[in-house]
């Protein structure tokens, strides 16, 4: 088998060999868009794993990020994937090899590190830990919507019903929302969200760009995205950004107010969705993932573990790996860093 890494494809053309292979949002063209335009100075890897017949069963895509100083980039070069390579339902047995090829393509283009998310992707702890990663743990929430909807709403916890009996009789209405409405909406009300979750420890997740390069606007304009919101008395209090590719739909983003969880309004507006994708012929609902450590109860992450977990669907145990390439470039990189942060670079 050999490997085929470009920077540019034909987008139609992309998307259309990773849904023959089973792949997600994460590895679709609109993606790597979203990802470039988030600023992070990231060149996007599109990568398919060819068989001897020329025939394309995995693929790929990654990020690759260094530093724009000269002489710096040799020292910050970064291979980075927020999810998994797929493969082809008749060659899962050559994730070992497929992985081997793309650590070979980043020692051989000079990346200090390697990182592999795993958004939506399947477990593969063992592959990952006999190729020599460092892995961790965190957890993300699947519902199966081939189910029945009375399948569904029977297996949510009762007062995660409640909650929802509760917001219709708030008069909670959940609507999708025009681009710049919902834009407008959701970086918003992230801003409330935020205050709450950096109080109890966590990171603040603000949007500090400009409304008009928002990366957002990607993933709509593309059909992938899509912005529903929750209104009560005129106020929209509570929105989300829903990617939905290839039968998996995922919950990218959100935000909500002090009044949206007071009347339980993400609570109706996840399950709306939910019954939207099913009707829809989607497949899975991703509710999005927490650290490993969000059930412990002294977690910052505990209460978005049990509010997920309590919807009844699968908790899929998920690997972030990564492997130091160059050891000693690391190491001296950290130096560097140590010394700035002590004054010891100063001029």
């Amino acid at each position: 088998m050999k490997l085929n890494v470009v920077s540019h494809v034909d987008g139609t053309a992309w998307d259309e060999q990773v849904r023959a292979l089973g792949g997600t949002v994460f590895h679709c063209s609109a993606w790597a868009d979203y990802i470039m335009a988030g600023g992070q100075n990231a060149t996007p890897q599109y990568i398919t794993l060819v068989s001897d017949d020329d025939r394309p069963v995995g693929t790929a895509l990654g990020f690759a990020t260094r530093s724009t100083c000269k002489v710096l980039s040799w020292f910050t070069a970064r291979l980075w994937f927020d999810t998994m390579p797929v493969l082809a339902d008749d060659a899962q047995e050559a994730l070992p090899e497929f992985l081997e090829r793309i650590e070979d393509h980043a020692q051989r283009t000079g990346n200090v590190e390697l990182t592999i998310g795993s958004y939506a992707a399947p477990p593969t702890a063992a592959e990952l830990a006999g190729a020599g990663f460092e892995l961790t743990k965190y957890w993300e929430f699947v519902l199966d919507l081939t189910q029945t909807e009375d399948d569904l709403w029977t297996a949510m916890e009762h007062k995660r019903r409640k909650n929802i009996r509760k917001a219709r009789r708030s008069n909670v209405i959940i609507r999708e929302m025009a681009r710049e409405e919902g834009l407008r909406h959701l970086r918003r009300l992230q801003g409330d969200s935020s205050q709450r979750i950096v109080a109890r420890g966590g990171p603040d997740i603000r949007y500090n760009g400009r409304h008009e390069a928002d990366p957002v606007n990607i993933l709509l304009d593309s059909g992938v995205g899509q912005l529903i919101g929750a209104e009560v008395e005129g106020e929209v209090v509570s929105a989300s950004l829903f990617t939905c590719f290839n039968g998996l739909a995922y919950h990218t983003l959100s935000g909500h107010n002090r009044k949206a969880l007071s009347v339980q309004a993400p609570t109706l507006l996840l399950w709306e969705m939910i019954m939207r994708c099913r009707r829809e012929g989607v497949m899975k609902f991703n509710l999005g993932g927490c650290s490993a450590d969000a059930q412990n109860e002294d977690s910052p992450e505990h209460g978005v573990y049990q509010y997920k977990k309590a919807f009844g669907g699968e908790l899929a145990e998920c690997k972030n790996v990564s492997k130091v390439l160059r050891p000693g470039t690391r190491f001296f990189v950290k130096l560097l860093r140590r010394m700035a942060g002590y004054g010891g670079m100063g001029g």
